[in-house]
């Protein structure tokens, strides 16, 4: 179980990473070509909040499932010590649990605000945020 849930969170990694880098792209396009905000957009910003909840489901499966949350909770203190435990019990899933919510929140502001402006605004800040943010977290070296 642990496997098939680990290769899933790895794949579909890819695919949030598209999405949300693809709306972002669009966005700022849109932006400094004072264009509408269109059907595309709407469907990237979905796509993008989709795979990233997802991957939260996936992830928080992963951690309670796996050993990280079993070694944080029994000895924390060697957690806290040793960079490599502490990158995934403790970094990965709060930087990106922040992320997440960032993305949550572009999606929600893009779909409340009327003006196309502030629209490309709040998908440019929040969800490009938060990608960066979740970028920032990715271990690269496993999923190359």
């Amino acid at each position: 179980m642990y496997t098939g849930l680990l290769h899933s969170h790895r794949s579909l990694a890819y695919l949030f990473i598209l999405t949300s880098l693809a709306a972002v792209i669009l966005a700022l396009v849109n932006r400094l070509q004072n264009k509408p905000s269109s059907k595309t957009l709407n469907i990237l910003t979905l796509a993008s909040l989709a795979t990233g909840h997802l991957q939260l489901i996936l992830g928080l499966s992963l951690y309670f499932v796996g050993p990280w949350f079993g070694l944080l909770s029994e000895n924390p203190g060697e957690v806290m010590r040793d960079s490599g435990l502490r990158y995934f019990a403790v970094e990965h899933i709060s930087t990106n649990l922040i992320g997440i919510a960032l993305v949550t929140v572009g999606r929600v502001r893009f779909k409340k605000h009327t003006l196309d402006s502030r629209k490309h605004q709040a998908v440019i800040a929040f969800i490009g945020l938060g990608l960066l943010l979740i970028a920032s977290r990715v271990p690269w070296s496993r999923l190359l």
